[in-house]
């Protein structure tokens, strides 16, 4: 049986080798976005409660076609990934608009304070999908130039 040490040291150099594998770190991003689109579709009006502070009907509508958006980006990022094909714009689309997200929820005024925090997550998400989607284009070239 292994010890605590040796234990907590393998979960890091699991996750060390998780951030160095990048297609794997895209396949992870792309089940998140898949989860979260299905989650703002299911429920709309709890997602739009704890985001935005209130449900009404304009706001649950605006979060199911983000949910919609997010599940149709996160399946194609998913395919494309796994099929190695159009996989850093996928990622790149998927990082664009959590860069809108980001700045609407960010630039619009009288959004409660955890709306803010949403927007600061969907600015991370956008710069850490940005920086994947370069680093899928770079695998791609190098494959094909190798080829």
């Amino acid at each position: 049986m292994p010890s605590v040490a040796n234990d907590t040291g393998a979960r890091s150099d699991g996750w060390r080798r998780m951030l160095e594998d990048r297609r794997r770190l895209a396949v992870v991003l792309a089940r998140a976005r898949v989860g979260v689109g299905a989650g703002l579709l299911v429920s709309a009006g709890l997602s739009a409660r704890v985001a935005l502070g209130r449900s009404n009907r304009e706001g649950r509508v605006a979060l199911r076609l983000a949910g919609a958006r997010d599940l149709a980006l996160g399946v194609g990022a998913l395919t494309s990934v796994k099929e190695r094909t159009q996989d850093a714009e996928w990622v790149s689309m998927g990082a664009f608009v959590d860069g809108v997200d980001a700045v609407v929820l960010l630039a619009t005024p009288k959004l409660p304070l955890r709306a803010r925090f949403v927007g600061l997550a969907a600015a991370t998400c956008a710069v850490a999908g940005w920086r994947l989607s370069q680093h899928l284009a770079d695998e791609r070239r190098d494959t094909d130039t190798v080829a």
